[in-house]
């Protein structure tokens, strides 16, 4: 009985000792390794760094700073660190970035790197204008023509977000068929994608299609593939394609356009806004996108917790880098919303004057 013993106390030993020589030691979960394992990873995928790295922070002195290298830092690692205050210092790395795609996630805990800027306009005053308004049985939609101004369309897009994976994000999306078919007897359109909040790439260009009068490439996205800023995949080239005829029951819009966005016109939204701004019959009104273009990727940390990160490097066809800056109207189309909502009033007023060469 002994003998049987010391075999099974041997056998579990050794099973023990074979578990970790395949799976590999417990990793190092101290607070120090998880700070530096969060800026390593941030250092071999995020493929931004370079263009969202704050001024007074030079990115060779990012994870030093909150590894108690230097004094002046309110967030940094010290002996005895809380979780919590460990989460804040690891939070606090990540809003340097100040990347809408980046987020860092514990139980019962969130923290975004971003801060979202104040450009208020009111969707419900604006239906309040509209004569003929619905939503085509979707929230993503707002349209109808301006009491005063019939023979000019409005469309309102808050997001490009695929509530429907099973339809590779195209179902929804085909609710703009039917409202273009709305707008047949109209001499132009006012596009609306201010405070959009991005989404599905399937969906952002089934939509675009139909505002194309010209098939174009409008995008190139790099992955990044290792610690070196220049480290990345060859491009991935996207191209908005043209729906010029009704056909299937699908309809193109291709009469003057005036495109409106902010900056909290985000991430797919700025896909949609830089294809579009390749068709000549769109004019590109209102301030400037925010600036996100990457996907979101989410990634567990050796802690467990999950943090979010941008791996894409997106350009315009010209090799153009908008991250962190977003994508600007032309000079004389740059308008604020000050006490009302002068971007809207301006869209309208350039609509009714590009339609007057419209048949």
């Amino acid at each position: 009985m002994k003998r049987k013993i010391k075999w099974l106390i041997l056998l579990i030993v050794t099973l023990l000792s074979a578990c970790q020589l395949f799976l590999g030691p417990e990793p190092d979960t101290s607070p120090s390794e998880v700070l530096k394992s969060l800026w390593t990873d941030f250092n071999n995928i995020h493929a931004n760094l370079d263009f969202r790295m704050s001024d007074n922070l030079m990115y060779n002195s990012w994870y030093d700073v909150y590894h108690n290298k230097h004094t002046g830092y309110a967030f940094k690692i010290y002996s005895g660190i809380s979780e919590e205050s460990l989460f804040n210092v690891c939070a606090s790395m990540l809003k340097e970035l100040n990347d809408p795609h980046v987020g860092l996630y514990a139980p019962g805990k969130f923290s975004s790197s971003y801060t979202a800027s104040r450009e208020d306009f009111n969707i419900y005053t604006i239906r309040n204008e509209l004569s003929e308004e619905g939503n085509g049985g979707y929230k993503n939609f707002v349209y109808g023509t301006f009491s005063l101004n019939p023979h000019i369309g409005y469309i309102y897009i808050s997001s490009f977000i695929n509530d429907e994976p099973e339809t590779e994000g195209k179902e929804w999306g085909r609710a703009i068929d039917s409202i273009i078919k709305k707008f047949a007897n109209t001499k132009a359109l006012v596009l609306d994608v201010r405070s959009n909040r991005g989404g599905d790439i399937y969906v952002m260009e089934y939509i675009a299609a139909r505002f194309a009068s010209e098939t174009k490439n409008y995008l190139k996205a790099r992955i990044k593939t290792g610690s070196g800023s220049n480290d990345l995949s060859a491009p991935v080239i996207y191209t908005v394609k043209s729906i010029k005829k009704a056909s299937d029951g699908k309809y193109g819009y291709t009469k003057p356009i005036v495109l409106i966005t902010n900056k909290n016109t985000v991430s797919a939204a700025e896909w949609f806004t830089m294809a579009l701004r390749t068709q000549s019959h769109v004019t590109h009104i209102g301030t400037t996108t925010c600036g996100a273009f990457s996907a979101r990727n989410d990634r567990s940390m050796i802690n467990g917790w999950i943090y979010s990160i941008s791996p894409e490097r997106v350009t315009d066809m010209n090799d153009k880098i908008y991250e962190g800056i977003g994508i600007s109207p032309d000079k004389e189309h740059i308008i604020k919303n000050t006490t009302g909502d002068e971007q809207l009033e301006y869209a309208v007023k350039l609509a009714v004057e590009l339609a007057k060469g419209t048949k």
